[in-house]
């Protein structure tokens, strides 16, 4: 299982950026900045980036995962290549929604990710990080949606989620959407063509 961008482009068109964890669109822009300051100033120094809430296993697990969620492409990089798992590391550190709020969001993440691990060792013997390829689509593929075929699993609902949000509030994200900003438009036309074929939308 991936998210193809058509996908997740569609999923964040459908609703407010950054539902994932209760994280505000507000909130996912100053990440995605303090998050890359963070980056620059860590490769400046020669460094790696260091995170602050994610242990070593669990930031492994992230860099995984998110790439299955958002991988490169022939359009632009994968969500690590955007810097999705700092953007995380930025936003299980944030309280300017309360205290409460952060112990929640860390709890849902931490819980979250070791139920991933017991789902793999259940199934297949060991962690998530461990699994092959077949083995992380066999079980994605199984959470992505329930028996139904209509809701995700609540955790990885919102940890795709935060993912896009991560990704398309980056610097990358937004060059691979093509966003130019706020610009007049003298007539509106229409959506044009090319951004058309991008999204994947058809005239009926």
């Amino acid at each position: 299982m991936s998210t193809s961008r058509r996908d997740a482009l569609r999923l964040i068109g459908a609703a407010p950026l950054a539902v994932g964890f209760g994280v505000s669109a507000a909130a996912a822009a100053e990440a995605s900045d303090t998050a890359a300051r963070a980056v620059r100033a860590a490769a400046a120094a020669g460094q790696a980036y260091t995170p602050k809430f994610f242990t070593a296993h669990e930031w492994e697990t992230v860099r995984v995962l998110v790439d299955l969620i958002i991988p490169r492409d022939e359009r632009s990089g994968s969500a690590t290549d955007a810097g999705v798992p700092e953007f995380m590391d930025t936003v299980m550190m944030d309280a300017t929604d309360g205290p409460r709020q952060k112990e929640d969001r860390q709890t849902s993440m931490r819980g979250g990710l070791s139920w991933l691990d017991a789902q793999c060792r259940r199934r297949f013997g060991h962690d998530f990080t461990a699994c092959s390829g077949e083995e992380r689509t066999a079980l994605l593929d199984d959470i992505a949606y329930t028996k139904q075929g209509d809701q995700p699993h609540p955790f990885f609902a919102g940890f795709r989620d935060l993912t896009a949000s991560g990704f398309w509030s980056s610097k990358m994200g937004i060059e691979d959407l093509g966003y130019k900003g706020n610009t007049f438009v003298r007539e509106w036309k229409g959506t044009p063509p090319e951004v058309k074929a991008r999204l994947g939308i058809t005239e009926e």
